[in-house]
């Protein structure tokens, strides 16, 4: 049989790195430099602006906007099936709404 090539990667604090195949130097570098895993470095076009009629605002009305004619937000949804506890409190609970 074979050897099986013992393989170490050493990873340094500076980002260096040394690659040894059987404790042999076969690679070494800088990572950053060596390596593209880090994203490309994004820089500000001096050239782009917002439109001179940006509008800042975080939200806008919109003055067409209109609710549909079947609109119905009733303040509760009755519940036709609604029972009311033996222990019901009307002082605290309220009434219990019924269609």
């Amino acid at each position: 049989h074979d050897a099986v090539p013992i393989c170490t990667l050493i990873v340094r604090l500076d980002n260096t790195y040394e690659v040894k195949i059987d404790n042999s130097k076969v690679e070494s570098g800088n990572l950053e430099e060596d390596w593209d895993f880090l994203p490309a470095k994004k820089i500000k076009d001096p050239e782009a602006k917002k439109p001179d009629d940006w509008d800042e605002r975080e939200k806008v009305d919109d003055p067409d906007d209109k609710k549909p004619e079947d609109w119905d937000k009733p303040e509760n949804i009755p519940d036709p099936d609604a029972v009311k506890p033996e222990d019901w409190d009307e002082e605290m609970g309220g009434e219990i709404g019924r269609a």
